[in-house]
């Protein structure tokens, strides 16, 4: 019980996460009762750093590195200037990460010294600048990000997006991925596109894989593809990140699918779940 108590107060703690527990305790007292259920299942620093005790190690690098704080103040200087600005109707925002969840890519990159990782959704590249200060922290491994990119200039946007993808989006003059660092550049290959098209040749092309990341598309449809096939490319051993599962069905129709499999799971907050191939 105290294990639990404290994961769900560290959850809180977390930038804005007062705001969340208190608005899902309102609107949905089911979803709260689930998610204590789910957080009382397994702690997901073990699955993911091997231990609490190493988790808890990588977590103190992570924040003595000030990497996330560095980032956050790029993206919040950016997005100061523009206040007001809308996309599709919906107010212009940088898409960031939770503190929570920065913290999970960098012990599983670093506690299991991952090579080839795999992720759907990068904007302004928060997730892949510290999954590659990690990669560069191992000394070698590989990035590839697919993100169907908006920008804050509706001119600039190529692709139709899903309608109901909220408001994160590319500031005018900048590049899909423009937090991550020139150096980190060569560990990183990034593709431009719908991830239903561009993932099954490129998963056929890497797999096996270490780690798959879903950020993208949040629709049932989507995430229930892509938990699928990044879940077929991992290797044994291997780790999916399921991010906003709250926003549909499908972790739960997914696990379903496989949790006879011997596959195991954690739940990291109520948004964000991790799977282990086995």
């Amino acid at each position: 019980m105290n294990q639990l108590l404290s994961r769900i107060s560290a959850i809180v703690s977390d930038r804005g996460g007062v705001a969340r527990a208190l608005k899902l305790a309102l609107d949905r007292p089911a979803a709260v009762a689930q998610a204590i259920r789910r957080l009382a299942e397994k702690d997901w620093r073990t699955l993911a750093g091997g231990s609490q005790a190493n988790a808890n190690k990588l977590r103190v690098e992570l924040e003595q590195s000030g990497l996330i704080d560095a980032l956050n103040t790029r993206l919040r200087d950016e997005f100061s200037v523009l206040a007001g600005k809308k996309v599709r109707g919906k107010e212009a925002v940088p898409g960031g990460m939770r503190a929570l969840h920065a913290e999970l890519l960098w012990v599983i990159v670093r506690s299991q010294n991952l090579k080839t990782i795999v992720e759907t959704g990068v904007c302004n590249g928060l997730s892949s600048a510290v999954l590659l200060e990690a990669i560069a922290k191992n000394g070698s491994g590989l990035l590839v990000s697919v993100d169907l990119p908006e920008f804050t200039d509706a001119k600039l946007n190529k692709f139709d997006v899903w309608d109901g993808k909220g408001g994160a989006a590319i500031p005018a003059g900048k590049d899909v991925g423009w937090l991550v660092r020139p150096e980190h550049r060569p560990s990183w290959r990034l593709e431009l596109g719908p991830c239903q098209e561009l993932l099954p040749p490129l998963l056929e092309e890497l797999s096996p894989i270490d780690l798959f990341i879903h950020d993208s598309e949040h629709s049932y449809e989507n995430q229930l593809f892509e938990f699928r096939v990044g879940f077929e490319a991992l290797r044994p051993g291997g780790v999916l990140v399921a991010t906003d599962i709250t926003w549909s069905d499908a972790f739960d129709h997914f696990w379903l699918e496989i949790k006879g499999s011997n596959a195991e799971r954690a739940f990291v907050d109520p948004s964000c779940a991790i799977v282990i191939k086995r």
